[in-house]
């Protein structure tokens, strides 16, 4: 039964990335780097500092703290994936994914800007002597990876925290020959103000490590509408063949406010990638939703879909939600009318005794305490109240393994 459980597919985590950490620390001459991942880059760097418990064994000599991230490769679909672009930045020389050759004298590769070849098959080649520990070695390789065969698909962004970093790495850009995949956005964060290039995001910039959202906050109204849109899936059609849902079909829902697209796994695929015109890619990135025309990303849809069939505790925590929403909705209703009809009974009261003593000239101000007091309470009545939080499902993911084999 275990056995069973550890191989269930796992929900798409909501954040995973590699970082770049820089040591800041006086008691070593020239800067120390160091290259990990986790799924929570703030929790992480307070380790490494020694704020919490964890970190690195090469990250713990006083000497070298305080550390700070400098850049982060984000977007992994899966710890594995983001565990694998880890090693392969640590050990450019042993990785199969770029080509290692000779080194010389200074440990510096030749030939550094090849790439392997995957259609070639060929026995790993042994690591070199020595690894490069610089800045630019680091982001030498990082454009070497993101331009591999096995990674050059995949839905990254580079988030950068440092405005040298930053800089570095256009310089780099500007003189190497190869070019990083189109769809592979650029984010200027951190004090990186005042930065801008051909495909920088400005919008997307979070301020600090500290203010990047890692949980599944931004996709939770998305997985909802899901789960409304597809709650009995046969009474629905596909908007790309037109059929009708079966039972157990997989349909993947537009993220777009307001539209209410739903289509075949398949059929959205097929159609993505007949429009992207690329013979070689067998996931799409993303495509223009059938209906609403919109641009979607592949890998948001995909991460929906994993929450809504494998997601079993936060799909029943979006369950109670949405009841509980549905029950304060009904109730606010109720209370509205309800405060409706009182004020009309009660004006006719007094139109009745109005009608019976004329002399019944009481003004307004005698009274607007009471008044006052009485919409105070009728609007706290009706007003909606909040709702008991429903508790948030935590998916902990362990950070990297590989932490500690990394020399510095």
């Amino acid at each position: 039964m275990e056995d069973e459980q550890y191989d269930l597919p796992k929900v798409i985590p909501a954040y995973y990335c590699c970082y770049l950490l820089r040591s800041l620390g006086t008691g070593y001459k020239g800067s120390a780097l160091y290259i990990g991942s986790t799924p929570d880059p703030a929790r992480r760097l307070a380790q490494h500092n020694g704020l919490s418990k964890g970190g690195a064994r090469k990250t713990a000599n006083d000497k070298r703290r305080p550390w700070e991230i400098v850049m982060v490769v984000e977007g992994f679909t899966s710890n594995i994936g983001a565990l694998q672009f880890e090693w392969a930045w640590q050990h450019p020389a042993a990785t199969r994914h770029l080509t290692s050759k000779v080194s010389d004298e200074n440990g510096e590769l030749k030939g550094k800007g090849d790439i392997d070849n995957d259609t070639v098959k060929s026995k790993r080649k042994p690591p070199l002597r020595r690894t490069r520990h610089s800045l630019k070695a680091h982001l030498e390789d990082l454009h070497l990876l993101l331009r591999s065969t096995y990674f050059k698909d995949w839905p990254l962004t580079l988030r950068f925290f440092a405005a040298d970093v930053s800089q570095a790495w256009r310089g780099w850009c500007d003189r190497v020959d190869g070019i990083i995949p189109d769809h592979i956005k650029i984010i200027t964060d951190g004090n990186c103000t005042g930065i801008f290039a051909g495909r920088e995001e400005r919008n997307l910039a979070v301020g600090s490590v500290q203010d990047i959202n890692v949980d599944y906050t931004p996709i939770r109204e998305y997985v909802e509408k899901g789960m409304l849109l597809l709650d009995d899936i046969r009474s629905s059609n596909c908007k790309v063949c037109e059929a009708q849902y079966k039972e157990n079909d997989l349909a993947v829902v537009c993220p777009t406010a307001g539209c209410n697209s739903t289509a075949h796994l398949l059929c959205l695929s097929t159609k993505f990638l007949d429009t992207a015109k690329d013979s070689s890619r067998f996931v799409p990135l993303a495509g223009k939703c059938p209906m609403c025309a919109q641009t979607v990303q592949w890998s948001f849809m995909m991460q929906e879909l994993s929450i809504r069939i494998r997601g079993r505790d936060m799909t029943h925590a979006i369950l109670n939600r949405c009841e509980k929403k549905r029950r304060k909705a009904l109730k606010i209703t109720e209370d509205k009318a309800a405060t409706v009809e009182k004020p009309t009974a009660a004006a006719t009261m007094e139109r009745d005794s109005s009608d019976g003593d004329g002399n019944d000239t009481d003004s307004l101000d005698d009274y607007w305490d009471k008044v006052l007091d009485s919409d105070l309470e009728s609007g706290g009545n009706s007003s909606p109240q909040k709702g008991s939080k429903v508790s948030k499902v935590e998916v902990v993911i362990e950070d990297s393994e590989l932490d500690d084999d990394e020399p510095l």
